[in-house]
């Protein structure tokens, strides 16, 4: 599933880089861009399935408008890009492998590397992978990054859709959520490759992103474990660090 905003040129690049190594339904969700985008093209083995919405809502109901046609069709598995974004060769095939061979996951993500626009590479993002350190550290972040997960449908008929009482945060909470309940995990393997975004919504919202963060941290917070004294913490120390501050420091330690 993509959801998409006006920007044509973003996901063109990212279907066209789309790996042929595991067949596609790909959904894209048009957040009511004006003008309306064109039905996107898209190579075999893939499909494409274009979703309008009449006027543009936010992230967050353009993912529930397109999670309710999926499950609709009764499709097993739902791996989410967004515009602009590559997933690299291997990733739906060992994230599928993956899920298939631990039936009691829930939810994979894997490792991600940030570009400029360019495709520049800025820094990469490495996150825990097991279970037993997932179920720690969501306390101080988010742990997933959100084009680069694949997750069971059955989960979300389960759990419910996306929340939009957490706005620019909404995946964080419902990853918590899910990680609450059932097995997930990160893949080693860097498994994307995200157009960092300078006018995206982490950087437009960020004082709003960190908000809803605070409010996902304090409705799954765990006085047993320090992580969540610490992820408080940690949050509202972001709030007194500049975006430019913070992103050159991601790009200092994620070089490696």
């Amino acid at each position: 599933m993509i959801p998409v905003y006006s920007d044509p040129e973003g996901l063109g690049a990212s279907l066209a880089t789309l790996p042929a190594e595991v067949p596609l339904d790909v959904v894209v969700v048009d957040d009511g861009s004006d003008p309306p985008l064109p039905l996107p093209l898209v190579s075999a083995p893939h499909r494409v399935h274009l979703l309008r919405l009449p006027q543009n809502q936010g992230i967050a109901r353009a993912l529930n408008y397109g999670l309710e046609w999926i499950l609709s069709q009764g499709y097993p598995y739902l791996a989410r890009l967004d515009a602009g974004d590559t997933a690299l060769p291997g990733r739906f095939a060992g994230q599928l492998a993956f899920l298939k061979t631990h039936p009691n996951h829930a939810l994979v993500g894997g490792q991600a590397e940030f570009v400029d626009g360019g495709g520049r590479r800025l820094y990469r993002e490495r996150l825990p992978q097991s279970y037993a350190e997932l179920r720690r550290a969501m306390h101080l972040r988010n742990c997933f990054i959100h084009p680069a997960v694949m997750i069971r449908t059955s989960v979300l008929r389960e759990l419910g859709p996306y929340r939009t009482d957490f706005p620019a945060a909404e995946d964080y909470e419902l990853f918590f959520r899910v990680v609450r309940r059932h097995p997930s995990a990160n893949l080693p393997s860097v498994v994307v490759r995200v157009r960092h975004n300078p006018r995206g919504i982490s950087a437009r919202y960020r004082r709003q992103q960190l908000f809803s963060r605070l409010r996902v941290q304090l409705a799954y917070f765990d006085p047993g474990l320090p992580e969540s004294y610490l992820g408080l913490l940690q949050t509202l120390g972001l709030m007194l660090v500049p975006a430019p501050a913070v992103w050159a420091l991601k790009r200092r330690w994620g070089r490696g």
